[in-house]
């Protein structure tokens, strides 16, 4: 391996509860938007992971992409509600106060890394200016030598495309690049782009059932280093 490509909320940092408020807040607002054409609004909130008012772990509120996220919005409000969601789920991102509390022991990990000669990476589907005040508080930017976050109409994870910015500045193989990340999204990344290594983590949203397509599945990412030495 010659990079390591960490995703952000979940793996460095223990699952921001923010996104969780966002993602309740964003099916609020979709049910009052469109509540004529739902029939069943109970239903639909189940049918998008929400349950007594909480997003459940492995459903699609929880981990999916924002485009899968709008492809169950369109099924239930019966018409296409894209641009509606797009507009409404970025002013909720741009709005959001992150919260950032570092997985114990990962700045030593990053450390341990860095002076092994791997370089490292960041890719994301929060935004610039969420990844931004992630490294602000965290003062790790310096562990970085790319951070790939995903703006408005740009690809997203697990979408191979996503690590064009990596794959066209710099001269890697993709079997020579790890991912790490805490999600199914995540791995089925490192599989659509031919990664040598997908790697999950269990200090996030997903479930260790979804990680079928993974090589290793570790409670937090400081145990990658047992598979680097």
């Amino acid at each position: 391996m010659e990079w390591i490509l960490f995703d952000k909320d979940g793996t460095l940092i223990y699952f921001d509860r923010s996104w969780m408020k966002i993602g309740l807040q964003l099916v609020d607002d979709f049910m009052d938007e469109y509540r004529e054409n739902i029939n069943d609004v109970d239903r639909a909130y189940r049918q998008l992971g929400v349950i007594d008012g909480e997003i459940q772990p492995g459903t699609i509120m929880a981990s999916g992409a924002l485009d899968e996220m709008i492809k169950a919005f369109c099924e239930i409000a019966g018409q296409d509600v894209t641009q509606w969601a797009q507009r409404r789920s970025q002013t909720l991102v741009d709005q959001r106060v992150p919260e950032n509390i570092l997985v114990e022991g990962i700045t030593d990990t990053l450390d341990t890394l860095k002076k092994d000669g791997y370089r490292l990476g960041i890719v994301t589907s929060d935004s610039k200016v969420g990844v931004e005040q992630f490294l602000e508080a965290t003062q790790l930017e310096h562990y970085f030598d790319v951070v790939i976050s995903t703006e408005a109409d740009a690809v997203e994870k697990p979408n191979a495309e996503v690590l064009n910015p990596l794959f066209h500045h710099y001269d890697v193989a993709p079997q020579d690049v790890m991912i790490v990340g805490d999600t199914a999204n995540d791995i089925q990344t490192g599989v659509n782009a031919h990664l040598g290594l997908s790697v999950a983590v269990l200090t996030g949203v997903g479930l260790e059932e979804e990680f079928t397509k993974a090589d290793y599945v570790f409670e937090t990412a400081n145990e990658i280093i047992k598979i680097i030495k």
